[in-house]
Parts: structure tokens; C-alpha cells; sequence
């Protein structure tokens, strides 16, 4: 099951939540602040209890490969496990074809991550990566993913801050037949 949530992805009553990361950079010195995009460093600002830098440091193995995901256990916070994606590439040149293909497999490697992990809810934002795409955009490649993964997937709660926006989403799960 997936749903979209309005409101805010930080209070969702998950065991997991979706993080991008830029994966490609390999910190030097203890700079692992630098791979995180807007959800990483709210994550850090709200729990700080959570060392989620420590924890990411010693758990995660760089780089990580663009579209592919990792699960981070958290010994505080909301969340039990923080899954990663690495969707936040500021290297090079990348057409949209291939930016939607990296939304779908890091989405579906999510899934695949939260299933190991034994998640049972999992809570998002849309994986926009950053590439300007609508988050309707980013939100049907998700979609997609979702729906070539297979059996026993978590319940996925996409959330945004926006009633409008939610309401656009739904419309978008709506027309490619979730409901």
C-alpha cells in the first residue's frame, strides 16, 4: 500500500524514513554533513540525539552508487532505520531520461532495503534528486518502482507539507491505478 500524507514526513508514525544523499562524494576527515540534502540535515537539526553522522560514518561504505540505497540503524529518534539513497549527483551532466531512471531505481532499492531490514511502514518525500522535476513527476517514476517490486513491500507513506500538493499526488496514484 502506498499513501500520500499531508504533512510533515518527520512526525510520520514509520520504523523507517527515506534520506538522499549525494552517495558519489566521499567525505574527507569527518565531513558527512556534505552528503546530506534538506531531509538529512532537518533529520540531524530535530534528533540530534540520534548521531546520525556518527551512525551514517560507521555503517555506511562511500561511495555509493547513484540509485542505490542503504540502510542506517539509529539507536535514537523516531525512526529504527534511516534507509539512504543516493540521488543527489552534482558531478556531471545527466539527461532527464536517465534522472528519472535513477528516481525509479533508488526508489525501488528502498523498498528492497526496507524489505531485508523487516520495515513495515516506511515514510518519504518525493525523490526529486534535486533536477527540478514536479514532484508529480518524481512521484509517478516512485510509483512505478513501487509497482515492478513485487510482493510484501512495506506501507509507504509519501508525505508533503502542502494540501494541494497531497491532493495533486493522490491524483497522480489515482490515474496510473493505485488508489
Amino acid at each position: 500500500m502506498i499513501n500520500v500524507i499531508q504533512g510533515d514526513v518527520f512526525t510520520a508514525s514509520a520504523d523507517a524514513l527515506v534520506v538522499p544523499i549525494d552517495g558519489t562524494f566521499v567525505p574527507r576527515d569527518g565531513q558527512y554533513e556534505r552528503l546530506l540534502g534538506n531531509i538529512g540535515r532537518q533529520f540531524i537539526k530535530r534528533f540530534p540525539s540520534a548521531d546520525f553522522v556518527d551512525e551514517m560514518e560507521g555503517q555506511l561504505d562511500l561511495p555509493l552508487a547513484l540509485g542505490d540505497a542503504a540502510p542506517i540503524e539509529v539507536s535514537e529518534g523516531p525512526f529504527r532505520v534511516v534507509v539512504v539513497v543516493s540521488t543527489l549527483f552534482h558531478i556531471s551532466h545527466l539527461d532527464d531520461k536517465y534522472k528519472r531512471s535513477v528516481i525509479r531505481e533508488s526508489f525501488l532499492q528502498a523498498l528492497r532495503v526496507a524489505q531485508r531490514a523487516e520495515v513495515k511502514a516506511l515514510a518519504t518525500a518525493t525523490l526529486q534528486g534535486g533536477w527540478r522535476f514536479t514532484p508529480e513527476i518524481a512521484f509517478s517514476e516512485m510509483l512505478q518502482a513501487y509497482a515492478s517490486a513485487g510482493a510484501q513491500l512495506p506501507d509507504v507513506y509519501v508525505y508533503c507539507l502542502e494540501s494541494s500538493l497531497a491532493d495533486r499526488l493522490r491524483d497522480v496514484a489515482h490515474s496510473l491505478g493505485f488508489r
